[in-house]
C-alpha cells in the first residue's frame, strides 16, 4: 500500500502553520518584552533625571535664597544711606553706593500719581529709569503692592523676609543683562521701595556645574542609545507662552515659562503634544515607537509634577521629561532572534517531514501486513472450500457402497441414518456454495470449520448477493467480515461451551450491501467502553498475538468505500452492522 500523499501534504501543511503561529507569536512576545524593557529602563532613566535635577535644584535654591538674604543686608545698608524722600536722592548717588555695597545697581521704586501704579523713581541703571509701569509684571507687580501696602508679602512665589521679597532670577524687564536677582525692601521708613539688583551669572554659573542641562549631557554621553533628552514645560509647552515689553519694547519670556527648560528638542514629532498630554492626564510613563530619519525611535514621556515642598517658597514649575531612544537595538536583537527561529522552524520542519515519514511508513507496513495476512488467509479459505468439495465427490463411491451393504443386509434404519448424516454434510457445503460469492464462501467455509473445531455455535445466512456486483474488492470484503468474525470468537470464547454463539448475516438493501454480524458479550459491557476499538494498536485481546489492527482495518476499508459502520448493544449483544454502497 502507497502513503497517502494528499494526507502527508495535509499533515505537512498543518505542522507548518502551527511552527510558524507559534515561532511568530514568539517573536511579537519577545519584541514587546523587549520594547517594555526598553521603555521601562528610559523611565527610570527618566526618574534617575528627576532626582538629581531636584537635588540641583535645591542647590540653586539654596544659592539663590544665600543671594536674597545678602540683597535683603545690601538694602538696610541702602537705607541708612539715602534721605527717605526719593526727590533727595539722585540717580548719582545711587551709582557711588552700588560701587561701595558691591552690587550692580540700586533702583527706587515708588507709586504713581494716582496711586495705582508702582513706577521706577531712580536708578542707578539708566534702562531701569524707561519702567514706569509694573502693572504687566503680573505676580511681581502684586508683590510690591502689598510690601508698600502691608510691609510683607503673602503670595506663594519668590522668597519672603521681614520687610523684604526676593523673585525669582530672571530676564530684567530693562534688558540690562540676561538675568538677574532683584531683591525689594521696604519698612515704612521711606516713601519708596529699595530694589538692589546682581547679576545672577553666580546662579547660571552653578546650574551650568550641577544643573539640569549638565545631568543631561552626563547621561546622554553615558549611554549611547539615548538621543535626546528634553524637559518640556508642564504649563507653556504647545501653547504661547507669555511674552513680557521691556523699556525698550522688546518681547521676552520669563525663564520660568520658556517651553523647553532644559536639554534640547530636535527630535520632533506631531504626535508629541498629544503624549505630552496623555502622560500630564494620566501622571503616568508613555512609551510610543515612532520613525526619526529613516530609522525607528522610542519616545518616552514622563511627567515630574511640583512637589509639596518644606518652606513656604515656590519656585518650580512642573515638567515632563522625554527621553529619545534608539529603537535599531531592539530591532537588530529581533532580527538576529528570527533568524534564530528560522534555523529552528527548518530543522523543526525537517524533523517533522522525518517523523511522518517514519509514523506513515509504520501505518503502512502494518496495513500491508494486514493485507498480506488476509489475502493468504481467502487462498487458503478457497483451498479449503475446493478440498471439502473434492474430498466429498472422492467418498462418493464408498458412500454409494455403503448404503449398498446395509441396504442389502436389511439395515434400512441403518442406511436412513447413514444418509442422513451423508446429506447433511452435503447441504452444508452446498448452503456456503449458495451464497453467491465465491470469496465469502470460501471465508464462511474456513469459519464454520474453526468454529467447529472451537465448539462455537456458528450461524450464518446470506441472500440476495448472487450475481450481484458489490463494488468491493473480494480481498477488501474477506478483510471486513474475517475481522469482523475473528473478532466475535475472540469474544465468545471467553463464554461457557453452552453460551459461545455468533450470527453472521448478508443481504442487499437499497443498492447497499449490509453485513452483520452479531455475538453475547459480558454483562458489565458497554459501548462507551470501546470509543477506541477503531483507532490503531487498540486491543482488548491478551496473549501478545494480536497487533491491535483488526477492526481498525474495518473501519478503513469500509470508509474507503463510502460506506458506514454501526454499533449496538442490546439484551447482552453486540451487534457490528456495516453498509457498503454497490456499483
Amino acid at each position: 500500500m502507497r502513503i497517502n500523499s494528499k494526507v502527508i501534504s495535509i499533515t505537512f501543511i498543518i505542522v507548518i502553520l502551527l511552527l510558524v503561529t507559534n515561532n511568530s507569536s514568539y517573536y511579537w512576545y519577545t519584541k514587546s518584552l523587549l520594547t517594555q524593557a526598553l521603555s521601562e529602563r528610559m523611565e527610570s532613566t527618566a526618574n534617575q533625571i528627576r532626582t538629581s535635577i531636584e537635588q540641583s535644584e535645591e542647590g540653586s535654591f539654596f544659592v539663590e535664597d544665600l543671594i536674597g538674604e545678602n540683597l535683603r543686608s545690601v538694602a538696610l545698608f541702602a537705607a541708612s544711606r539715602l534721605d527717605p524722600n526719593i526727590d533727595n536722592v539722585s540717580n548719582e548717588q545711587l551709582v557711588q553706593l552700588a560701587k561701595q555695597a558691591g552690587v550692580d545697581g540700586f533702583s527706587l521704586m515708588k507709586r504713581n500719581g494716582n496711586g495705582n501704579d508702582i513706577m521706577i523713581g531712580k536708578s542707578s541703571e539708566p534702562k531701569e529709569l524707561q519702567i514706569t509701569s509694573t502693572i504687566p509684571f503680573g505676580y511681581w507687580f502684586t508683590a510690591f503692592d502689598q510690601l508698600m501696602t502691608n510691609h510683607h508679602v503673602t503670595i506663594p512665589e519668590g522668597q519672603k523676609l521681614p520687610n523684604f521679597w526676593s523673585g525669582i532670577y530672571e530676564v530684567p524687564a530693562s534688558g540690562s543683562s540676561n538675568v538677574s536677582k532683584f531683591g525689594y525692601f521696604y519698612d515704612g521708613t521711606t516713601n519708596y521701595i529699595i530694589c538692589v539688583f546682581v547679576n545672577a551669572a553666580k546662579i547660571q554659573r552653578f546650574k551650568e556645574i550641577v544643573g539640569a542641562d549638565t545631568i543631561v549631557k552626563k547621561t546622554v554621553a553615558a549611554n549611547p542609545d539615548i538621543l535626546e533628552i528634553s524637559g518640556l514645560n508642564g504649563k507653556t509647552f504647545g501653547t504661547k507662552p507669555i511674552e513680557y515689553k521691556g523699556s525698550d519694547g522688546t518681547a521676552f519670556i520669563s525663564v520660568y515659562d520658556r517651553p523647553l527648560l532644559f536639554g534640547s528638542y530636535n527630535i520632533k514629532s506631531d504626535q508629541d503634544l498629544k503624549h505630552y498630554n496623555e502622560a500630564i492626564a494620566n501622571n503616568a510613563p508613555v512609551s510610543v515607537v515612532d520613525q526619526w530619519n529613516g530609522k525607528p525611535i522610542l519616545k518616552t514621556f514622563v511627567y515630574v509634577p511640583v512637589k509639596q515642598k518644606l518652606t513656604e517658597v515656590q519656585r518650580e514649575v512642573p515638567y515632563v521629561i522625554t527621553i529619545v531612544s534608539d529603537y535599531q537595538s531592539i530591532q537588530q536583537t529581533l532580527n538576529k532572534q528570527l533568524v534564530q527561529l528560522l534555523l529552528l522552524v527548518i530543522l523543526l520542519t525537517v524533523f517533522s517531514v522525518v517523523f511522518m515519514y517514519v509514523v506513515f511508513r509504520f501505518v503502512t507496513k502494518s496495513r500491508e501486513t494486514a493485507v498480506q495476512t488476509t489475502q493468504e488467509m481467502y487462498i487458503q479459505n478457497v483451498d479449503l472450500m475446493f478440498a471439502t468439495i473434492r474430498s466429498q465427490r472422492h467418498d462418493f463411491l464408498n458412500h454409494v457402497q455403503t448404503m449398498y451393504a446395509l441396504l442389502a443386509n436389511g439395515k434400512k434404519e441403518d442406511q436412513m441414518r447413514y444418509m442422513k448424516e451423508l446429506l447433511a454434510e452435503i447441504n452444508e457445503v452446498n448452503d456456503i456454495i449458495r451464497i453467491g460469492h465465491p470469496a465469502i464462501a470460501a471465508l464462511i467455509q474456513a469459519k464454520f470449520t474453526l468454529a467447529m473445531r472451537t465448539k462455537i455455535d456458528f450461524h450464518y445466512e446470506f441472500t440476495g448477493l448472487e450475481g450481484l456486483s458489490l463494488g468491493v474488492k473480494s480481498v477488501d470484503i474477506v478483510k471486513i467480515i474475517g475481522n469482523l468474525i475473528d473478532n466475535a470468537f475472540d469474544e465468545v470464547n471467553k463464554f461457557p461451551l453452552d453460551e459461545r454463539e455468533v450470527i453472521v448475516n448478508g443481504w442487499s438493501e437499497s443498492n447497499h450491501v449490509i453485513i452483520s454480524v452479531s455475538n453475547p458479550v459480558q454483562p458489565d459491557f458497554q459501548v462507551e467502553d470501546y470509543n477506541q476499538m477503531f483507532m490503531i494498536g487498540y486491543s482488548t485481546k491478551g496473549g501478545g498475538e494480536h497487533q491491535g489492527l483488526g477492526l481498525s482495518v474495518v473501519k478503513e476499508r469500509i470508509e474507503h468505500y463510502k460506506g458506514t459502520i454501526e454499533v449496538s448493544v442490546e439484551d447482552g449483544w453486540i451487534c457490528f452492522k456495516i453498509s457498503i454502497p454497490m456499483q
